[in-house]
């Protein structure tokens, strides 16, 4: 599987979605991806969750291998990210610009959700 970078593929993942009754209450989508086995991951869910933030998110580890792969080279290139794809790794969209937040920096995220 591959994605073509001018697709935006947040759409087409199968997101589980936290306070979604806040969804139309912030200007800011938020899309996590994180892994099981990572702490900085569940200290950013439950950060998140603390601010009772709206978001979607999803474990990049209960993917198939192929769909993995193709969501870390998608993000590689579309985000030009330097080095790999960190965990947590998120993306801000507001007003259909995207912000990028590649590991766990809540003073970061703070700025960005809005």
């Amino acid at each position: 599987m591959e994605f073509k970078l001018e697709t935006d593929i947040l759409p087409t993942l199968d997101w589980i979605i936290e306070n979604e009754n806040h969804q139309g209450l912030q200007k800011t989508e938020i899309f996590y991806f994180s892994l099981t086995t990572c702490a900085y991951c569940k200290k950013g869910i439950q950060w998140l969750k603390d601010k009772n933030v709206a978001f979607k998110w999803l474990y990049i580890d209960h993917l198939d291998l192929e769909i993995k792969s193709a969501i870390k080279k998608w993000v590689q290139k579309k985000y030009a990210l330097r080095s790999r794809m960190a965990s947590p790794f998120v993306i801000f969209r507001i007003d259909s610009q995207d912000f990028i937040s590649n590991g766990y920096d809540p003073e970061y995220w703070n700025a960005k959700v809005r």
